[in-house]
């Protein structure tokens, strides 16, 4: 399960069967580059992954993905994936290389960053509770979330439409998550109405997208979700079903994160169910707000992620005492600095009235005990002293 979450859209309506290519032989690509099949990384009904070797650059392997004989829909749609992940650079997306086609064959290729981990559904099955703590779900999904961030800043945006564990990996050896399959991904144009009815993913995918429009809300829906995954061990029910049951009985059949997850705070549990919500219109305007409720608590301070050292073999994901490095998103840290400046700013009246109150004192002093000035002066340095000491620590 190392790259294989990279096959995701295959098209639906092909009607051949797809044949895999065997090991050792060559594709060639649309510019002359010839590419070696090393192995199959993962296959689907209509499509595969494979390992690949560019024959110039012989060091460095590759993941070359793969649609057979695509209806004209298909074929859009995946050529579609390749230009949007080849214009965009960020850490937590996978590289696209080339998009070529190779028409006599009737198969279309994108190479991409092979990306060799564990997604965050295997490692999430391996915990002994199948379940993760707030921390380490804050840390690992903290990359993907600047990447939707990301995404949804592109003009036009660009909603992924499929956010969910399986979908998010966790590269071996590396210290940050990334979000793969841009297989449902599309641009939004505001004020179009876009519609999706496949590939959507029981209990990730909001209501709009089966049969809706969707938009950038889309994606906080299935952020949502994820984050109930991870932290509960449960897949929410159903956005279809949620109301099918919530209006033959008034009650919406998703139960709250903490009442799963009692060690989940109730602001983030509050924060997740708005997320959740059936309506886009109900739900965060945006990924940054809602990630800002999620991460708002002093003691929500997420952990290093634990580095994942093999691709296949079972890895519960507990962090050493030792090995734990507290981190705080930059937008939150500036967000305490905010407050901490406000708070220093706050309590320098009250220094200054203290300090005021211990001169007059010094003075009464001065005169009852008929002190010298020096020693008076030497009193007041001291107290004036502490007082910066005491300033320091807000």
């Amino acid at each position: 399960m190392i790259a294989s979450k990279l096959v995701g859209f295959m098209g639906d309506n092909v009607q051949q069967e797809h044949i895999l290519l065997p090991k050792g032989i060559t594709v060639r690509g649309g510019s002359g580059e010839r590419y070696v099949i090393e192995g199959l990384l993962g296959k689907g009904g209509f499509g595969a992954v494979y390992l690949v070797r560019d024959r110039r650059v012989k060091q460095q392997l590759f993941a070359l993905k793969e649609v057979v004989n695509p209806n004209k829909r298909d074929r859009e749609r995946f050529l579609f994936e390749g230009e949007v992940l080849k214009r965009l650079d960020h850490r937590a997306l996978p590289r696209v290389y080339r998009v070529f086609e190779r028409a006599e064959l009737k198969r279309v290729y994108i190479l991409m960053d092979y990306i060799r981990g564990r997604d965050l559904e295997a490692l999430r099955k391996e915990q002994s509770e199948q379940h993760f703590s707030l921390p380490l779900v804050l840390a690992l999904m903290a990359p993907v979330v600047d990447a939707l961030i990301y995404l949804h800043r592109q003009d036009p945006p660009i909603v992924h439409r499929d956010i969910k564990p399986a979908n998010i990996i966790v590269p071996v050896g590396a210290e940050e998550a990334v979000l793969v399959d841009f297989g449902s991904a599309k641009e939004y144009v505001a004020d179009a109405f876009t519609t999706v009815i496949r590939h959507n993913t029981s209990g990730y995918a909001a209501l709009e997208q089966y049969g809706g429009g969707t938009n950038p809300r889309t994606d906080i829906y299935g952020l949502g979700a994820t984050l109930y995954t991870l932290l509960t061990g449960t897949i929410p029910p159903d956005a279809i079903i949620r109301v099918a049951r919530s209006k033959s009985n008034g009650i919406d059949p998703l139960k709250p994160t903490n009442l799963l997850a009692p060690t989940v705070p109730t602001p983030v549990a509050v924060a997740i169910e708005r997320a959740l919500a059936i309506s886009s219109d109900d739900r965060f305007e945006t990924v940054e707000a809602f990630w800002r409720e999620v991460t708002v608590l002093p003691t929500q301070q997420p952990v290093q992620i634990p580095r994942v050292t093999s691709a296949g073999a079972p890895q519960p994901l507990t962090v050493p005492e030792q090995d734990i490095e507290r981190t705080v998103p930059a937008f939150l840290q500036n967000r305490r600095g905010a407050l901490r400046s406000r708070k220093g700013g706050a309590l320098l009246p009250v220094f200054l009235v203290l300090l005021v109150t211990v001169a007059l004192g010094m003075a009464f002093l001065f005169h009852i005990w008929s002190l010298t000035p020096t020693l008076l002066l030497l009193l007041c340095v001291g107290v004036l002293l502490s007082l910066l000491m005491l300033s320091t620590r807000f």
